[in-house]
């Protein structure tokens, strides 16, 4: 019996840290870039608009961070050739 699998590629898949950190230096930019327009918004904001209005666009901006987040986690496992939880 050979000491070698054939079925298996000759690159070893990514441990975890890895493709957590490649995932991470895909997002990024957008998080940067997301998380200065929260932070500017809030310094922003006139005091009397503390409350209200700026929380739904800082809630907005959330989401899209985890719906980026979601797709790029989706396009790393799609790269990998591996699927998620059924």
């Amino acid at each position: 019996m050979s000491a070698t699998n054939p079925k298996k590629s000759s690159a070893p898949e990514p441990r975890r840290e890895e493709r957590i950190e490649a995932v991470m230096e895909r997002l990024r930019p957008q998080i940067e870039q997301v998380v200065r327009q929260m932070v500017e918004r809030a310094v922003d904001v006139p005091e009397a608009e503390e409350f209200g209005a700026i929380d739904t666009a800082l809630r907005d901006a959330g989401q899209k961070l985890v719906t980026d987040v979601r797709q790029a986690s989706l396009a790393s496992r799609k790269k990998r050739g591996t699927s998620g939880a059924a």
